[in-house]
């Protein structure tokens, strides 16, 4: 079979049928991009507000006790060594560890009520709503409103999660970006294989060009034209000055991308930003790249315990989210820009012999701001230990069904939406 990225590809016979028609038909984008385009071509127009999001995922789980759900009144062994800081919302109160979102929870919404029973490190159930199903939030808003922008719909920041398209099949997998913050980012989906490099596009619409050369041939021109139209398209799209510079955070300047954080999720930040900024719809962030010691998985056992959530896990989600924020309502973004914050579950509500939090499905928070939603609102409520929720639990279909009504879709009455999330309604109190 042919490939591409391993050498030359030009020979003295050049290319035959079989080989070119191997190329049109092996998902020469990887993100199988053309195939989105091609939907874009038949899919009727959905009437809805075009809203983006950025789903920030807090890879690990991080405890709701040391972050916007803490227990002051509880005795050392659930309360944990930290105090409360007042908000600017009276009555509600955050960890100390997170000062500079306190400030903003007049602009914020927080649930307090999250539950489901999966007690793993998967981004299943809530970057999809259900269990055992890998076909991501993402990816079901893609198809549902269809490719309108000149950019890429779907980005991923950060390594692989394991969720993406899911039974949707590959037009609907993000573009995957593992690291932001080099000079030149590479965008590995957009091609074959992750090892070739972005100068080599040109090469790429070369080969697509030489589609033409079997237009010729009554029995396939019709279908080559057609398939070579999608690609070319999407090549377009993929080298275009536009898509490269929105993914080059060298067009910021050092101030704020000090504001954001010398970090990689600081740096996810505002990658996400800039692309929201240039049309991509939904981009999801994951939380660090590295060794365990950077994810929000604090038992203690092998590493550092709670010292890990006040040396630098709060440190760096206080100071990337609340600059997002900043930086999103000063561009005039955050009334369209939907910000998502949230992990596979919550931490134990008592501490462990390490001096640390185990897993903890049982009940936990995710913050939400933007595209309308009210600022301040606290939707649900804890039990006094932190441990089940006390008022208003809500469960990840509901959590989807929210996502998905603040995004312009109708979780009610599109029965396109019935497959992923039940017979599930969004959160009234917040869409």
């Amino acid at each position: 079979m042919l490939q591409l990225g391993l050498g030359n590809l030009r020979t003295c016979q050049g290319m035959s049928r079989r080989q070119i028609l191997q190329v049109a038909g092996i998902d020469l984008l990887g993100l199988s991009l053309a195939g989105v385009l091609r939907q874009k071509s038949m899919a009727a127009d959905v009437p809805s507000r075009e809203t983006s999001c950025i789903f920030l995922w807090l890879d690990g789980g991080p405890s709701h006790f040391e972050t916007f759900d803490p227990k002051p009144l509880t005795p050392d062994s659930i309360r944990g060594p930290y105090g409360t800081i007042a908000t600017s919302v009276p009555g509600v109160q955050f960890c100390e560890l997170m000062p500079m979102m306190a400030e903003r929870m007049h602009k914020v919404s927080l649930i307090r009520s999250l539950n489901h029973t999966t007690d793993a490190h998967a981004p299943i159930p809530m970057m999809t709503g259900t269990p055992g199903d890998s076909t991501s939030h993402g990816a079901i808003v893609t198809k549902l409103k269809g490719f309108t922008q000149s950019m890429p719909p779907y980005v991923h920041i950060g390594s692989r999660l394991g969720v993406g398209a899911g039974n949707l099949g590959a037009p609907y997998n993000p573009v995957e970006i593992r690291d932001p913050s080099g000079s030149q980012i590479q965008l590995p989906d957009f091609s074959l294989q992750a090892d070739i490099r972005a100068d080599r596009f040109l090469q790429r619409r070369e080969l697509l060009g030489s589609i033409d050369r079997l237009r010729a041939d009554a029995l396939q021109s019709r279908s080559i034209e057609k398939m070579d139209a999608f690609y070319q398209a999407a090549a377009n799209m993929l080298t275009s000055e536009k898509v490269r510079t929105a993914f080059d955070l060298n067009h910021e300047a050092d101030s704020l991308r000090d504001r954001y954080g010398a970090n990689f999720f600081g740096q996810s930040c505002l990658m996400a930003r800039r692309l929201v900024e240039a049309g991509t719809r939904f981009i999801q962030v994951k939380w660090y790249d590295g060794p365990a010691w950077d994810a929000w998985d604090v038992h203690g056992a092998d590493l550092g315990g709670m010292e890990r959530m006040e040396h630098h896990l709060c440190p760096r989600l206080d100071q990337g989210l609340s600059a997002l924020l900043d930086d999103l309502e000063q561009r005039g973004l955050l009334s369209t820009t939907l910000v998502v914050v949230v992990g596979e579950f919550g931490r134990t509500p008592t501490i462990n012999k390490y001096a640390a939090r185990d897993h903890w499905p049982y009940c936990f928070s995710a913050m939400l701001a933007g595209a309308g939603l009210p600022g301040g609102a606290v939707v649900g409520a804890s039990d006094k230990t932190g441990a089940h929720p006390a008022r208003r639990p809500v469960s990840p279909l509901e959590f989807s069904a929210t996502l998905y009504k603040a995004l312009g879709l109708d979780p009610v009455n599109d029965s396109r939406l019935r497959p992923f999330i039940k017979d599930a309604i969004a959160v009234g109190e917040l869409v």
